[in-house]
């Protein structure tokens, strides 16, 4: 049998880097338009009596590991409790046995991506010369999209908008 590797956000973090995340991004795009990925339709449960949905994303493409699918939860109701409105996880497998390889924590790990996302179309497609930033929203996924855009540009100056002022100033004094 094999081991099950299981990482937390903080580990998650820590073993993928904005930059590797940028060149990952690079590569599953490349591999999903070359028709060495499938990512089908997202598969949506509703939570009876709770106005939540539970989302599952299955994918593979042609790398090891390349095997999995990300579960996330959406509570709407968790926020007034203190709690996160948005929970994750995502299961890889083994590509060649289909094995369950590791767990990882998906919340950090779907900011990581969408970050490395946003770095990528930036690298790929913002003037070079580009040192202005701006950035719409004050949550996670605003904070992992300005560290991959400073990973391609030298950034110099960025405006943040929010619906909630206090957010937009806890975004800029933590940035």
């Amino acid at each position: 049998l094999m081991a099950v590797r299981i990482l937390s956000g903080e580990e998650v973090r820590e073993a993928l880097p904005m930059p590797a995340a940028i060149e990952a991004m690079r590569e599953a795009f490349g591999l999903l338009a070359a028709g060495r990925a499938e990512v089908p339709l997202r598969t949506q449960v509703k939570v009876p009596g709770q106005d939540a949905v539970a989302v599952v994303m299955p994918g593979w493409c042609g790398v090891p590991l390349g095997l999995g699918a990300k579960i996330v939860s959406v509570f709407p109701r968790n926020p007034a409790a203190g709690r996160p409105l948005i929970h994750a996880a995502v299961v890889l497998l083994d590509g060649e046995t289909g094995e369950v390889a590791a767990l990882l924590e998906g919340t950090e790990l779907t900011a990581i991506r969408t970050g490395a996302a946003s770095g990528l179309a930036t690298d790929l497609l913002a003037r070079p010369d580009a040192r202005r930033v701006a950035i719409i929203g004050s949550g996670a996924q605003a904070r992992t999209q300005l560290l991959a855009v400073c990973c391609v540009r030298k950034v110099e100056s960025v405006s943040v908008y929010s619906r909630t002022p206090a957010h937009a100033a806890r975004f800029a004094d933590e940035m």
